[in-house]
């Protein structure tokens, strides 16, 4: 995203942690529970993501436009101020700068009330998850927040397709495994000191340590254990287990992403 914009005052004065991982079933709904059950923290879901980022993109796209016309509106600008107005002005704005600036702080009253609310409730970390928000969006996202953090958390393919199926038994598993495969890599060459990579297994197999990493990260203090040893995302109960076929399609179609973070798990 590369705006003339400044960022408003308020910008740095909101300070979320925007969680996401490869795919549903990935594990930013454990993370989501997990954050509720803190003293201190909560954790808001993927309506509130979503609308956050159609507000970027609104107010995103209306900046751009005006910065395409930004001379020609300028020029209506003073030719108006001077008195001298030209016969037709659908484009007459404040000045371009002020404009956009102006355009681009809509983006930030839903986090302020979100901050603003949490605070009441003693919630000084909050939080927001949805999977499949790619690098450069979250990239973005930190520049607009400059106090903000992120955390990506990815899961073994074969635990994802299998719970996605025990939900939803018509999924399609090559369209999972070419979305946990692109966000993998994506995610792969990106890196910042305010982005924390985690496993979702680790959360079960080496439960104090993922937490210990986890507050110290966000500062979020008494984070239920019990909540982020599971081996479940499935909201559906169900006894489904995949066979070995599917197992290896799975294995073959995630074999580079495989290779890298779960090598024991490659063919």
């Amino acid at each position: 995203m590369d705006l003339e914009v400044t960022l408003p005052p308020n910008a740095d004065k909101i300070s979320p942690i925007f969680i996401t991982a490869p795919i549903n079933h990935g594990g930013a709904a454990m993370l989501q529970r997990a954050f509720c059950t803190g003293e201190n923290s909560i954790c808001y879901g993927d309506n509130l993501f979503d609308e956050v980022l159609s507000l970027i993109d609104w107010s995103v796209g209306l900046i751009e436009r005006h910065q395409e016309h930004k001379e020609w509106e300028n020029t209506i600008l003073s030719r108006a101020l001077e008195g001298d107005p030209a016969k037709w002005m659908p484009d007459l704005g404040p000045p371009s700068d002020l404009y956009a600036a102006s355009l681009f702080s809509v983006v930030y009253n839903l986090p302020f009330t979100a901050q603003s609310f949490a605070e009441e409730q003693g919630k000084s970390v909050w939080s927001m998850a949805r999977a499949g928000v790619i690098s450069s969006r979250i990239n973005d996202l930190m520049s607009m927040f400059p106090n903000s953090k992120s955390i990506f958390i990815y899961r073994n393919p074969l635990d994802v397709v299998r719970d996605s199926l025990r939900d939803q038994p018509h999924t399609n598993v090559r369209e999972i495994c070419e979305a946990w495969n692109v966000m993998m890599r994506d995610y792969l060459a990106f890196s910042s000191d305010r982005l924390l990579k985690v496993r979702y297994e680790d959360a079960s197999s080496n439960t104090d340590e993922f937490l210990s990493e986890l507050q110290d990260f966000t500062g979020a203090s008494g984070l239920n254990p019990l909540i982020v040893n599971v081996t479940n995302e499935a909201e559906s109960e169900s006894d489904y287990e995949m066979g070995e076929d599917l197992k290896s399609l799975v294995q073959t179609q995630c074999g580079d992403m495989l290779a890298v973070h779960y090598p024991k798990l490659v063919l």
